[in-house]
């Protein structure tokens, strides 16, 4: 059975629904337990309040810094350089 999303009237369905759906292979307008069609009400964009959220239902309210890389780019591999030769292995 495939799943249609909730529109009113003549609107149509989000885009970000249209990828979402597309990428990962669900709606995320459907309600994933019961399969019923979902609408959104609100969106939550203050930091704080989400937070409050996350903290009710027992979820993390943060997450760990961005992975830094350890070295950088040798400066001897130009980029650029459309004669660069991988060194061997040995």
């Amino acid at each position: 059975m495939e799943a249609v999303p909730v529109t009113s009237g003549t609107q149509q369905p989000s885009s970000w629904a249209k990828w979402i759906r597309k990428i990962y292979e669900t709606d995320p307008l459907i309600c994933s337990e019961c399969g019923e069609p979902m609408r959104i009400i609100a969106f939550i964009t203050d930091q704080l309040e989400v937070a409050k959220i996350l903290e009710h239902i027992g979820e993390q309210t943060s997450r760990a810094p961005p992975l830094m890389p350890i070295d950088s780019v040798p400066s001897s591999c130009d980029l650029g350089d459309t004669n660069f030769q991988y060194p061997e292995v040995p």
